[in-house]
């Protein structure tokens, strides 16, 4: 009786769909029938004499690829920002911040980055270093200046605004296989919600190319709204996307709900139970701390899309 219930309960789902069911709709029956899997497949392994691992060891899949690059770029030394110089290789990185700007008070000198990024090879199919490219180093360079660019106009800042310097801060870097960043990218962003990443919706902007104000409509980046200096973003016909105090709030509540990891020990250990095969699975959550109505990075931004 208890299994004929199970199977009229899955069948009134399934017909809750309709036949052209909207996106949100079909995203929650799938995120619901996923997490009541897990629990179906804990109560069949329940009843079977012979122990059945949770998970089973894939170095093909992506996740596990996506946890295993992300563990090698953890092993990586941190180094200044500024101090990056050109070598060949794409790849992933990780810039942490190590100053004193009020925003970020909830992760300086933590083990979040502020920010995580890929650099793609220069060749689809690079089967070395040196056919990939300096790409990775590029990237680095480009945030670098960046911030370089930010914290050279800090004489002008108004009050309720607080410099930036390209000396506090840090990051890591991993050349990797060609097409191993993209699932290390999205593993480090589901892992630490960095507060400068578009996917988290709090601080986007820092890693737009920048365009003229007039080939997009008029929005203006929130990393631009607090860290003004970009000539493209000064534009006065730009609006705000969000108001610093705004800003201020959606850094905060991804913190509250992602605290910052302070312990590497701890942190590594962390991303080592997603190989675990005793207990259930480890999944990656897709919706950001801020919540998934919130709007984000809008096309009528200045600066292009952010690089992701």
């Amino acid at each position: 009786m208890a299994i004929k219930q199970l199977e009229d309960a899955l069948s009134a789902v399934l017909a809750l769909g309709g036949n052209n069911p909207p996106a949100q709709v079909v995203r929650r029956i799938r995120d619901g029938l996923a997490t009541h899997a897990a629990a179906v497949e804990a109560a069949r392994a329940a009843t079977d004499p012979i122990q059945m691992p949770m998970v089973s060891f894939d170095p093909a899949d992506p996740k596990a690829i996506g946890r295993m690059v992300s563990i090698a770029l953890l092993a990586q030394p941190l180094v200044r920002l500024g101090s990056v110089q050109p070598a060949y290789g794409s790849g992933v990185y990780a810039i942490y911040y190590r100053g004193d700007h009020p925003l970020y008070a909830g992760i300086t000198r933590t083990e979040t980055p502020i920010y995580v990024g890929k650099a793609d090879p220069a060749n689809d199919d690079a089967s070395t270093v040196r056919e990939q490219g300096a790409k990775l180093t590029g990237r680095l360079l480009e945030h670098a200046g960046t911030i370089a660019t930010a914290a050279t106009y800090s004489p002008q800042l108004p009050d309720y605004l607080s410099p930036l310097k390209l000396d506090d801060f840090l990051c890591r870097r991993l050349v990797c296989a060609t097409n191993a960043q993209l699932v290390a990218e999205k593993h480090l962003i589901r892992t630490f919600w960095p507060i400068w990443n578009a996917e988290t919706k709090a601080c986007w902007g820092m890693s737009k190319h920048g365009d003229a104000a007039t080939t997009r409509a008029n929005k203006r980046s929130p990393w631009d709204v607090v860290h003004p200096g970009r000539a493209w973003a000064l534009d006065e016909r730009l609006v705000d996307s969000l108001t610093p105090a705004e800003i201020q709030e959606r850094i905060n509540a991804t913190l509250q709900k992602v605290p910052a990891k302070r312990d590497h020990a701890a942190l590594l250990e962390e991303l080592l139970e997603g190989f675990r095969q005793e207990g259930p699975p480890l999944t990656e959550p897709e919706v950001p701390p801020v919540g998934e109505n919130v709007v984000g990075p809008e096309l009528n931004e200045a600066g292009g899309v952010d690089d992701v």
